[in-house]
């Protein structure tokens, strides 16, 4: 039986939901997983599976953080494996506290695109500490060829440390509950054909494009509606641009919902990142038929549609580009090629949990093995 822990800093995120599902699925024949958090975050308790130890910080006092932290110290000792599941916070907690050569990181984003955004001395500190951890994992593991190949051009001397396993995902989940009715306060907007776009409001999603885009279709004609679910920091700049460009009136910004329903009747996915490292919103949209467009940025998109073999790939920040693709979709008589959403929808199970919740368990057995030599 081997012991491992998943050590996590933040709550709500695709990349802690992870880490969660991967706690969820570890065959308990042969895996005693546990849940630990740096941060006192209630909602992550009735979230984490009832048969998994939780260690948290029982307030937000600073005593409360120092104590859990010695816990999870204690837990890191006698774990195989200590997973950090969130670069770069909990990466770097996980090579600090557990014994040297059990930690792994799990690199979820494109690190460079991330940092492009950011100040030079914000750069070259986040690099700096990402490099000691990466030092003290035994493996890092890289949801895309894409994350991987970025990571080793900004990491050389981790290159061989770096596995790529893709993000598991529940598919039958998925399907379920893309039946639950539609939210009464959005069904109207589904009178007319609805681009939907799905992702936290921050500058990486670059959401402004997908509202550019959605203004050009509206000056050639179009009926739709754009509907983007999630929340952040940039719905005043996001608002604001639909004001500017007349579309605030079929604009809806709802907040933070579950997709799913939504995917099930709108008409297209529309993804304008700068830079992903998955795209777990391309493969839920697959999972349930909703034809995809998306910008061709690192990593991810191109990964998860194959070049564009299971939906379209346009330039990085081209709305033009991205209006000219997604026309064909909404209009009245929608073009949709059903071999392309055939074949899209058999590509998401590549992704199920059958296949990729394995590898996972194979190298954290193959970690457990190095690790006791």
């Amino acid at each position: 039986m081997i012991r491992c822990q998943l050590l996590m800093h933040s709550h709500g995120g695709g990349a802690e939901q992870l880490a969660l599902l991967l706690a969820r699925e570890l065959d308990r024949r042969r895996f005693a997983p546990t849940v630990a958090c740096l941060r006192h975050l209630p909602g992550l308790a009735a979230e984490v599976p009832s048969d998994v130890p939780l260690l948290m910080p029982k307030d937000s006092t600073a005593w409360a953080a120092l104590r859990n932290l010695a816990r999870i110290r204690r837990d890191c000792a006698r774990s195989g494996v200590v997973v950090g599941t969130l670069e770069l916070q909990s990466l770097l907690a996980a090579a600090l506290l557990a014994p040297r050569g059990r930690a792994v990181g799990w690199l979820h984003k494109d690190v460079p695109g991330y940092l492009a955004q950011r100040g030079k001395g914000y750069g070259r500190l986040y690099a700096t500490l990402l490099g000691t951890a990466a030092a003290r994992c035994q493996r890092l593991v890289c949801v895309s060829e894409g994350v991987r190949a970025s990571t080793a051009a900004l990491l050389p001397g981790c290159d061989g440390s770096l596995r790529v396993l893709w993000n598991p995902v529940d598919i039958d989940r998925i399907r379920r509950e893309s039946e639950e009715p539609l939210p009464e306060s959005l069904a109207p907007y589904f009178c007319v054909p609805v681009l939907l776009g799905v992702g936290r409001l921050v500058p990486q999603k670059a959401f402004h494009v997908l509202i550019r885009a959605h203004a050009l279709l509206r000056q050639r004609g179009g009926r739709q509606a754009l509907c983007i679910v999630g929340e952040g920091p940039e719905r005043p700049f996001l608002e604001a641009e639909a004001r500017r460009l007349g579309v605030a009136d079929s604009t809806l910004l709802p907040g933070f919902r579950n997709p799913w329903p939504l995917m099930r009747h709108a008409r297209a996915l529309g993804v304008s990142s700068a830079f992903e490292g998955f795209s777990l919103v391309i493969v839920e949209a697959l999972a349930l038929g909703l034809p995809v467009v998306a910008t061709d940025c690192p990593s991810g998109p191109s990964e998860v549609l194959q070049g564009g073999e299971f939906g379209a790939l346009v330039p990085v920040g081209d709305a033009v580009a991205l209006a000219d693709a997604l026309q064909p979709l909404l209009g009245d008589a929608p073009c949709v090629d059903a071999d392309r959403v055939a074949a899209g929808h058999a590509r998401a199970g590549d992704f199920s949990l059958a296949r990729t919740v394995g590898a996972w368990e194979a190298l954290l057995e193959e970690c457990a093995a190095v690790a006791r030599r």
